[in-house]
């Protein structure tokens, strides 16, 4: 699924991340929720910026 080691990375913490939001949004709580949308913002900011590296090559 992933092209390289990185992006493998990102991926679980993409998988990590929404799992975690969409619990807290069903009733774990407001800090689960938060912890889960944080992780979605930095595997974002991960992407953006593998593939900003990917393409300068």
């Amino acid at each position: 699924m992933a092209a390289t080691p990185q992006q493998g990375t990102l991926l679980g913490t993409t998988l990590a991340g929404f799992t975690a939001f969409v619990a807290g949004l069903a009733g774990l709580g407001m800090l689960v929720t938060l912890v889960g949308l944080a992780l979605l913002i930095v595997s974002a900011a991960g992407f953006y910026r593998a593939k900003s590296t990917e393409s300068a090559r």
